[in-house]
């Protein structure tokens, strides 16, 4: 029936009545789960199998041009779709996503908007920051729309994007630091327009796809009206965010505010070519209309120094001025007030793909991959680093961490004033955060450390790594201190989180040189290994480019080593394959792994070519290689030490007969995994130098 139903070029009536019947259903389906609110969005199981199924037959014929113009004509349809957007469960969320695709390139904006009761940003110009956005607003034009709470044509998709958003929340109270994560789901909005579509849970991979199609959205890949629409949507909810009333601003109001919430999706949503458009000009004047001049500070002579705040009593001043005039306690009842123009200021920025946005009170970071977010609310009174400094010295606050990172950064001042974001006794400076000097950086100061994914590069002192990336100093030395997890060597944790480059650099050379050697003794010894294997793939690896190096990495891939607890060395523990099927447990015990020349407790015979650098020993319950050694005596694999409390209390005679499989379990056939001669299953066995029993095999 789907297949033919939309074959012709024009509905028949018979046809016009199917496509009734499962829209119908369809309604009462988005009506049954809308009216339960008592349970999460997500529907119980096998609760959704007949709305997915008239969302499948729907989806079927939206495939077709006469389909596709039949659907976006239905408008009960469309609130239907809207409504299991957000009440439906995961799977028919993505089918109506899928939809949604195919409909709305049907679908003129404004009779969505209607549909909503929602506002439809379609005028001739883009809003822009600045000034000129107030005159363009009295001439009639939409100048940014201030925020009223309406609810916009796009919320019903931005806010799909903001459950999925998990936002770390920096600000203070009073002396205090406060950082937590937070979700959509653990706030309640106060101007949500439409609460409805804010409540409730989405998972992340339907985020990406709603997120996805505004992206296409955005690029014109829909229709030109929709691209004007969403890139006037991301516009107005970014300048929202700078006319936020003052008592809306402390941080657990503001968290409670959609205006927030739709500027973090959006900051998920912006391009790189409205990100300029979109920063404020200042004090600059809008074409046609005469600015005025931009006050500067009544306490300098130079006539340059621009004004920040207003005081009643002390007249304009600049942010370094403000500071200290009024830190007398007579001076404290003088009447300030930021600057109308610097208060709306914005600036917006794209960098590595994260989404900035700056104003005087906050500042918001957004990366769409990973659907995280920062908003950081800084100090009102204390904006800059305060306390006691020498004119060589740039001063900071009496916090810990505060004063760690100052014995650790450099104490330079650069040539345009600001100071040094580098590390102490660095041979050579950074070029300046702040992008002073023409200094090249793919980051500046603003940027997030993507390690931590906690603090702005300025946060802390930043090393520029080899790749040219930066991060800070303390992260790299955590990441490379706490190495891999869990009890198999692998090298993740040394390669840039970004472009996945080496970690070098000069000031980490007392953690990399380690980390090298153990690097250069594994590949070593898998290389070995991978030769007596038979996996002579040097040829294929040649004509590909890679030579040994992807031999290599293809060998460190395929082996599992770990690191003996009393030798330091890497030792072989069996094919990794067999490691990722066991299953094995992050929490372990590191003073278990031993290698086979450490827990020789059979005194095996060493091999007169490679020592008792491959010594290796059977595990004991069953026919594998050991890689645990526990209670002085016993040798372990993988599986068997995860389930060694059971494996323990086994009588001897019980224990399965060669050969084994891990976890004591008896296997089919006679052939011994090992292919060696080995005592029965229960007793302790060096299997000797693992190279040369391998090669004997062949």
């Amino acid at each position: 029936m789907v297949s033919i139903l939309f074959s012709r070029c024009k509905l028949t009536h018979l046809q016009t009545q199917i496509c009734d019947h499962v829209m119908a259903a369809l309604a009462r389906e988005a009506a049954r789960l809308c009216d339960d609110q008592s349970e999460p969005a997500a529907a119980a199981a096998g609760g959704d199998t007949h709305c997915f199924q008239m969302l499948s037959m729907l989806l079927s014929l939206s495939g077709s041009a006469v389909g596709r113009r039949h659907l976006s004509g239905q408008r009960r349809l469309l609130a239907d779709l809207l409504a299991l957007l957000h009440a439906g469960s995961a799977r028919c969320q993505r089918q109506v996503v899928s939809l949604l695709r195919r409909v709305l390139p049907e679908l003129a904006p404004a009779a969505l908007a209607e549909l909503q009761g929602a506002r439809c940003l379609l005028p001739d110009t883009e809003p822009t920051a600045g000034p000129g956005a107030e005159r363009e607003a009295a001439d009639g034009g939409d100048g940014g729309e201030r925020d009223d709470g309406r609810f916009g044509v796009l919320d019903v998709l931005l806010a799909c994007v903001a459950k999925c958003l998990s936002v770390q929340v920096k600000y203070k109270e009073g002396a205090r630091r406060v950082q937590r994560s937070v979700r959509l789901a653990d706030t309640a909005l106060d101007d949500a327009g439409q609460p409805a579509v804010w409540r409730g849970l989405m998972t992340a991979s339907v985020g990406e796809r709603v997120l996805k199609l505004l992206h296409d959205m955005s690029e014109g890949k829909l229709s030109e009206d929709w691209a004007t629409v969403t890139r006037r949507s991301v516009s107005s909810a970014l300048l929202a965010l700078s006319r936020v009333p003052s008592e809306r601003r402390a941080p657990a109001a503001c968290l409670r505010s959609a205006a927030l919430w739709r500027a973090l999706v959006a900051l998920c949503v912006l391009r790189p070519e409205h990100a300029d458009r979109l920063t404020s000009g200042r004090w600059r004047p809008a074409a046609g209309h005469s600015g005025q001049a931009r006050p500067t500070c009544d306490n300098h002579d130079d006539g340059e120094t621009t004004a920040l705040v207003a005081c009643s009593e002390c007249g304009h001043l600049c942010a370094d001025c403000d500071r200290v005039l009024h830190l007398s306690r007579k001076a404290r009842p003088h009447h300030r007030q930021v600057l109308k123009e610097e208060e709306e200021a914005i600036r917006v920025d794209l960098h590595e793909g994260c989404g900035r946005l700056k104003l005087f009170w906050l500042m918001a970071l957004s990366d769409a991959p990973s659907l995280k977010s920062m908003v950081e609310f800084p100090c009102r009174f204390c904006g800059a680093p305060a306390g006691g400094g020498t004119a060589l010295e740039p001063p900071v606050c009496e916090e810990a961490e505060c004063a760690a990172h100052q014995r650790a950064a450099c104490q330079r001042l650069l040539s345009c004033g600001h100071p040094c974001g580098g590390v102490r006794d660095e041979p050579r400076c950074l070029p300046c955060l702040h992008g002073c000097g023409g200094g090249r950086l793919r980051q500046d100061a603003d940027d997030m450390c993507m390690v931590c994914f906690t603090e702005r590069l300025s946060a802390a002192p930043a090393l520029l790594l080899a790749c040219g990336h930066l991060f800070h100093l303390h992260c790299c030395r955590r990441v490379l201190t706490a190495r891999w997890v869990g009890p198999r060597i692998t090298f993740g944790f040394s390669l840039c989180p970004i472009c996945k480059a080496p970690i070098e650099h000069e000031m980490l050379s007392d953690l990399l040189s380690p980390i090298r050697a153990l690097y250069a003794d594994v590949r070593k010894k898998a290389l070995i290994r991978c030769e007596y294997d038979g996996l002579r793939l040097s040829e294929a690896a040649g004509a590909a480019g890679g030579g040994d190096d992807q031999l290599a990495a293809m060998a460190m891939d395929r082996y599992a080593y770990y690191v003996c607890c009393k030798c330091g060395k890497a030792y072989y523990g069996g094919e990794a394959r067999c490691d990722a099927a066991a299953g094995a447990a992050d929490e372990y015990d590191p003073s278990e792994l031993v290698c086979g020349a450490c827990s020789d407790v059979t005194r095996a015979q060493l091999c007169p070519k490679h020592g008792t650098d491959f010594l290796e020993y059977k595990c004991r319950y069953c026919c594998s290689v050991a890689v645990f050694f526990c209670f002085g005596k016993t040798h372990f694999c993988n599986a068997c030490h995860d389930d060694f409390q059971r494996l323990t209390s086994i009588p001897v005679l019980q224990l399965p007969a060669c050969p084994a499989g891990p976890r004591a379990v008896q296997l089919e056939g006679s052939e011994c995994p090992l292919h060696v001669e080995h005592p029965p299953t229960g007793e302790e066995f060096a299997l000797g130098c693992g190279v040369c029993r391998n090669a004997h095999t062949f």
